[in-house]
């Protein structure tokens, strides 16, 4: 039987076609009808997949658009209810004593809620679209020195901001580092007024005939009286990409919280900054205790809807809740980020600034761990980037803490670093499976924020599905969890040539401790990694404060992980220290 050669293409039902070549031989051509069909079934199957997968897809939106809409209809109706409320109060008809200030309070929240509920439905519908990146500022801003951007005011009462009330707003304008144009709105018995004031520009006839009028927003900034008297403090400030920084009453402005960091000290990566684009701002009645407002997220990465409702006071609290819809898959999403600077301590071995004891807006991270007790990992500056994870399912706080609370901490006067808050976030709900990272970065400058710890979900849930996540960021002076226990006050390390070993010294304070009777407190040392702990003891001094020191000496040239502690019988009266101890040069 005579063979030719030959080319055909044999159609597989689903547009996809397979190329032969060969000898036209009854054996070839019943090869080639087998591998047609078999390819058909193959890409039967998935055309099924990719419809199952569609439909799920559609199912899911329709879901959420049902829950959206169910979510305004029920609070078009508590609205109503609360509008009825506030008219029997006018015709003298109001409840007993404090309802009208509920009915204020609870008109602030449903309009807060429906609010939210427009951007969550705004976010999600700009997931699904490609990323657009906002319009550029003019050159003039961009230019801008910091000296210059200074004098640049957006002065006046706000549009649709009410009188009488206890929070006042101020808008930043565009310009210098901020290049990003952010949209801020008053929210008021369901109107919008758009947030828009005339630029001034202070001391500079130069400068001002040279910048553009109007100038757009940057971002804004609340105040409000702390305490009695006239005096008006500022305790909250939206500036530059998704940063944003609280105090409460007498703080000096300190680390940075984030929206959310994505691919933060990947390698090979560039880190992405989203920017809220856009905020609504709930206007507050005469007696509101909460700052409430909306915000619109946006990157190349993700969209987001976030809810912020601040409580300011001696410690000014933050309650955030973000719903997340990915546009492409984010290798490392970081939830409730903080950013912080860290120089120098009263111990380092490097000193950057000898003029200075110390220079930090945070000195460790703390975490809460499970059974009641807590870590506490002292911040370094290191020579090179160092990366540091902690596995946490359904974490219970963790925060970056500021502890020395002395100006003689840090001898640098005019600074406040003794001032500075503490940020400590307390998640709500189930969170699941998941790692804290800690990053710290070598800087030679106190102005750069060169210390970052977030928490990254195990499980981020498929493209364009929200993700939610709600927790609370107190601004405060001490750590609020596992107060019961002794906590670190001070830290050292050194390496004994004699012994060839390194000696390490905690110092503990604590009520709890103060107490303890002497012959009932024994040291804890555990490592990981080659190193073996040759001795340890514990020594209470005068002031009622424990010093715990030990030695360790290596057995292989790998860092190694070091947990150290007070105990009393099975019981841990003190915080966990942890420290490492670098990889052997």
């Amino acid at each position: 039987m005579n063979a030719q050669r030959f080319w055909c293409a044999l159609g597989t039902g689903a547009g996809v076609a397979l190329i032969l070549a060969g000898c036209a031989t009854e054996g070839s051509v019943r090869q080639a009808r087998a591998e047609a069909e078999k390819a058909a079934t193959e890409s039967s199957q998935v055309l099924a997949a990719t419809r199952a997968a569609a439909a799920q897809r559609q199912i899911a939106d329709r879901a959420l658009q049902a829950r959206l809409a169910r979510l305004e209809s029920e609070q078009l109706e508590l609205l109503q209810g609360v509008r009825h409320m506030q008219a029997l109060s006018i015709r003298g008809q109001a409840p007993a004593t404090g309802g009208k200030h509920r009915a204020l309070a609870a008109t602030t929240k449903i309009e807060l809620n429906g609010v939210f509920t427009q951007v969550t439905a705004q976010a999600r519908a700009l997931a699904g679209a490609p990323y657009k990146a906002p319009p550029a500022i003019s050159p003039e801003l961009q230019r801008l020195n910091f000296t210059d951007y200074g004098k640049l005011k957006l002065l006046g009462r706000v549009p649709g901001w009410p009188t009488g009330t206890p929070f006042h707003i101020q808008l930043f304008p565009a310009g210098y580092l901020f290049t990003w144009p952010v949209k801020i709105a008053v929210v008021a018995g369901g109107k919008t007024w758009p947030a828009q004031l005339p630029i001034t520009v202070t001391g500079d006839p130069g400068l001002a005939k040279r910048i553009p009028n109007p100038v757009p927003q940057a971002g804004f900034s609340a105040y409000t009286p702390f305490g009695q008297g006239p005096s008006v403090n500022q305790f909250l400030s939206f500036l530059g990409a998704s940063y944003f920084r609280a105090v409460g009453q007498g703080q000096s402005w300190g680390l940075s919280a984030r929206g959310i960091a994505i691919d933060t000290a990947l390698p090979h990566r560039a880190e992405e900054f989203p920017y809220f684009r856009a905020f609504w701002i709930v206007a507050s009645h005469p007696h509101a205790r909460h700052f409430t407002f909306c915000a619109l997220l946006d990157s190349p990465s993700l969209t987001g809807a976030y809810r912020f409702v601040v409580r300011p006071g001696r410690q000014t609290v933050v309650d955030v809740k973000a719903v997340l819809f990915e546009r492409k898959q984010v290798r490392r999403l970081g939830i409730a980020p903080l950013t912080s600077m860290f120089l120098q301590g009263r111990f380092s071995h490097h000193r950057f600034d000898q003029l200075l004891r110390s220079a930090h807006d945070s000195d460790g991270l703390a975490i809460a761990m499970p059974g009641n007790t807590r870590l506490w990992w002292p911040l370094r500056n290191p020579r090179r980037i160092a990366i540091y994870r902690f596995a946490l399912t359904n974490p219970q706080g963790f925060g970056l803490m500021q502890r020395a609370r002395r100006a003689g901490d840090y001898r640098a006067f005019g600074m406040h670093y003794e001032d500075r808050p503490s940020a400590w976030v307390t998640p709500e709900g189930n969170w699941g499976p998941g790692h804290l990272v800690l990053i710290e970065l070598p800087t030679d400058s106190q102005t750069n924020d060169n210390i970052s710890v977030f928490w990254v979900p195990d499980n981020q849930g498929a493209r364009l599905q929200p993700l939610t996540f709600r927790y609370r960021i107190a601004w405060q002076g001490q750590n609020p969890k596992g107060s019961h226990l002794g906590y670190v006050i001070a830290g050292r390390h050194a390496y004994n040539a004699n012994s060839h070993s390194e000696t390490y010294v905690v110092d503990f304070a604590g009520q709890a401790l103060a107490a303890a009777v002497p012959a009932s407190v024994a040291p804890f040392v555990r490592v990981f990694g080659p190193a073996r702990v040759v001795s340890a003891w514990a020594t209470r001094e005068a002031t009622g404060d424990w010093r715990l020191q030990f030695d360790l000496a290596r057995t292989g040239s790998d860092a190694v992980t070091i947990h150290a502690a007070l105990m009393q019988g099975p019981t841990r009266v003190t915080e966990t220290w942890a420290g490492v101890l670098p990889t052997a040069q």
